[in-house]
């Protein structure tokens, strides 16, 4: 039966390849961090977690202490990411880099593809050695892979830096998802970056460390290590460390960078990609078992002439295991397919997304591995059935035995539940990506362009600069045809980076301990509400850039307000934040700051008046639609006030909100093709069974239409009697599901969902019951008699 054949392995193929597709995906974030370092599943990150559950990164002499405190870890080594302008000024490039510590290659075990890496002495002292380590893609692409390429001086931020190796080709740097393109030692921000503090700010943090354990150490007695270190940090620097834990947890287990998303995103994909598997083993178990009605007469010659039943077993496993491999090998072409379109998917942004996802050796052997489970899962009913024929009954009787089967009814039972849960999940995954994408974000994604530029490195980038700067630009800016309103801010809601955890005390709250209360903060001028849509609640936006009567000033939004005011009076009242204090103008509404179903999060603006950043995003409010129509008169602003000045990262805000949706698109897309493919499939599953027991009951049919039964009450019967094993399997299936409603969803039982699913898998088996039932009513009564 080569459709049969077909159906099976076009089934298992899709179900194994989608499987494998995944794995390949955990088994790169889990198995294999970080490309081209060995033994990365042996990395543990050492994580400070501040008093609101948030992980703000280490800060410098942080990271220096605990390397001296942690035994567990005999090498540490730290890693910040950071944004970067190489090349001559007017020509540079906007590139990613990653400011390290000096041991930071040596730790990971790497060797350099040419040239040598930093040494550890070179992060001793601020700006002592102007080196850089260059990736090998960017030595290929940007440098022409040429040999005497170390040596070369290179313009990075506007400072003079010499390439001192190349790193391995796999190699991509230490944030899982990204990739990088310069390496750096830390003690060069102060150089690279114009203002920075953060060599001796404990404040300032957003280096992550990381390190192997000692042998035989357990994580365990590492996370021992660490709460003794940060007990004695808090009680050194109560200002910075009060309050602050830590965490040792697995590299994947980073909650800071991209990987945040994905662990979840993934962990459910494959659960739910595995049930699809289940379920397609069930619906391959009931065709096969269908098929096997068909047998009895060759199994009872095979039993007569003195086979025994494990040899039957042994033919009929071994029949459905070359069928389940064929299917593997189908699953294994399809999920080299997937992680190639994985690949091409458009990512965030500016942002070096990279996934250096692979169906290697491990990947063929897992889609193998699934083969065989599957072949085993689907073979062993029809091979129980078939190895407990009676030979004299089997050879009396032919392929027409009594029409009904046990096992075929819980097979079929238990298939149309596991179809019920995978394609509730679907309908659930889909709907919950679909209204996450109408979700209000609390501003207006609609009509704004964005744009960023840096002045960081420069030499005259001091805070009087980037004020008159950011004044100037903002002026001009406001004056191209088709502008409403113009702002810059350091950072733009829902962008991977996230906003940085800022510390403050607050007029009027009493706290038990020394330790500061904390908010994310983000730095933008006067307009930044009214450009973004976010409406003022109370009190009055930032005065004017150019205002030096006025103190200085943070707006905050009404999560502010509800936790650490309690309801009262906002306006008015003082706050302290980095040895400055400020005076809260105004209070905004809450919106969407790091990622989509977030909580209501404490926010602090803070004016680019008060503390000016060479960095910024712009943005700009115009007619939707129209937004990259002034690109162009954005670029020619920036040219005019700085003609070496480049413009990066161009884009509409609505883009760049969707593209923090592309981990949950992936899923989405997925369950979209495979939902309906998975309802044809369990029909077929549920035709076939039905179409061979209906075959296979002729006689009594003919005898019930010679003795006067109507056609129609047959065919109800018929279907009536499939349609009640169907509904028990399903009854299983929907209870499940609404048990994890009310568990896990927190009681969020979505009515469509639940009563629509359901309805159209039950409608679809009543059809595939029907169609056969149908069929065999149309056999002549006495030809079935005589043929019987």
């Amino acid at each position: 039966m080569p459709g049969l054949a077909a159906v099976v392995i076009v089934s298992l193929g899709i179900g194994i390849g989608v499987n494998t597709a995944v794995f390949s995906w955990v088994q790169a974030m889990v198995l294999q961090p970080l490309p081209g370092v060995s033994d990365a599943a042996g990395f543990q990150l050492v994580e400070p977690r501040a008093e609101t559950g948030s992980y703000p990164g280490v800060s410098w002499l942080e990271y220096r202490d605990l390397r001296e405190r942690l035994r567990s870890f005999p090498d540490l080594l730290a890693f910040r990411m950071v944004p970067l302008n190489v090349g001559e000024a007017g020509r540079s490039e906007r590139t990613y880099g990653l400011l390290v510590s000096g041991n930071y290659f040596s730790a990971l075990g790497l060797r350099p593809a040419l040239g040598r890496f930093l040494r550890p002495d070179e992060d001793e002292r601020s700006g002592s050695e102007p080196v850089m380590v260059i990736s090998h893609a960017y030595w290929q692409t940007r440098l022409g892979g040429a040999a005497n390429v170390v040596g070369t001086i290179v313009r990075v931020n506007d400072r003079s830096l010499t390439i001192v190796g190349v790193a391995p080709e796999r190699f991509q740097g230490t944030v899982i998802g990204l990739t990088f393109d310069v390496w750096v030692p830390a003690t060069l921000a102060p150089e690279l970056l114009a203002g920075s503090r953060e060599l001796d700010d404990r404040s300032q943090r957003g280096y992550s460390i990381a390190g192997r354990l000692q042998p035989r150490t357990t994580r365990a007695q590492a996370q021992a290590d660490l709460d003794a270190a940060m007990r004695q940090l808090a009680h050194d620097y109560p200002d910075t460390n009060g309050k602050m834990q830590g965490e040792v947890l697995s590299f994947w287990q980073a909650p800071r960078g991209p990987q945040r998303m994905l662990v979840g995103a993934l962990a459910i994909l494959q659960a739910v990609m595995l049930l699809l598997l289940l379920a397609v083993c069930g619906n391959t178990a009931n065709l096969m078992l269908a098929r096997a009605s068909a047998r009895y007469r060759e199994m009872g010659v095979r039993l007569a002439l003195g086979a025994g039943p494990w040899r039957l077993v042994r033919l009929l496993l071994t029949e459905n295991l070359m069928l389940a491999l064929f299917g593997a090998a189908l699953g294994a072409v399809i999920a080299v397919w997937a992680t190639e379109a994985l690949r091409a998917v458009p990512m965030i942004g500016s942002v070096p997304v990279k996934f250096q996802t692979k169906v290697d050796v491990v990947g063929l052997g897992f889609a193998m591995l699934l083969g065989v489970v599957c072949g085993v899962m689907f073979g062993v009913a029809p091979a129980a059935q078939l190895a407990g024929v009676d030979p004299q009954i089997a050879l009396r009787s032919g392929s027409r035995t009594a029409g009904r089967s046990g096992m075929r009814n819980a097979l079929m039972a238990v298939e149309v539940g596991l179809a019920l849960v995978v394609l509730m999940s679907a309908a659930l995954f889909i709907r919950s990506f679909s209204e996450t994408r109408d979700t209000d974000p609390g501003f207006r994604r609609e009509g704004v362009l964005l744009a960023a530029y840096d002045l960081t490195g420069r030499k005259n980038a001091d805070a009087a600069f980037s004020r008159d700067f950011t004044a100037r630009l903002l002026g001009r800016l406001r004056s191209l045809p088709g502008v409403e309103a113009a702002a810059i801010a350091t950072a733009v809601p829902l962008d991977i980076h996230g906003l940085p955890l800022r510390s403050f005390a607050l007029e009027g709250r009493a706290r038990s301990d020394a330790a500061p209360d904390r908010a994310l903060s983000n730095l933008v001028s006067p307009g930044y509400f009214r450009t973004m849509g976010i409406p003022l609640r109370a009190g009055t936006d930032f005065v004017d850039l150019g205002d030096a009567s006025s103190p200085p000033q943070v707006i905050v939004n009404e999560e502010f307000v509800r936790r650490f005011l309690q309801g009262a009076e906002p306006l008015g009242r003082r706050l302290e934040s980095r040895d400055r204090r400020y005076v809260i103008a105004g209070v905004t509404d809450n919106s969407l700051n790091e990622s989509f179903g977030e909580r209501p999060t404490p926010v602090i603006y803070f004016s680019y008046r008060d503390r000016p950043a060479p960095a910024g995003q712009i943005h700009l409010r115009t007619r939707a639609g129209a937004e990259l129509l002034l690109a162009t008169g954005v670029e020619r602003v920036v040219r005019e006030l700085d003609p070496t000045l480049p413009v990066y990262d161009v884009r509409t805000l609505t883009d760049h909100v969707e593209k923090n949706l592309f981990l949950r698109r992936i899923p989405a897309r997925m369950f979209v093709v495979l939902g309906p493919l998975l309802l044809v499939l369990a029909a077929i599953g549920i035709y076939a069974v039905v179409s061979y027991s209906v075959s296979r009951r002729t006689t009594e049919i003919g005898v019930r239409l010679a003795l006067g039964a109507t056609a129609q009450g047959v065919v109800r019967q018929i279907v009536g009697e499939s349609l009640r094993v169907i509904g028990a399997g399903a009854l299983v299936g929907w209870s499940v599901m609404f048990m994890i409603a009310l568990h896990l969803l927190r009681g969020a039982v979505d009515l469509p969902v639940f009563a629509g699913v359901p309805a159209i898998l039950l409608l679809v088996a009543a059809l595939a019951c029907w169609v056969p039932a149908r069929r065999a009513t149309r056999v002549d009564p006495m030809a079935s008699l005589r043929q019987e």
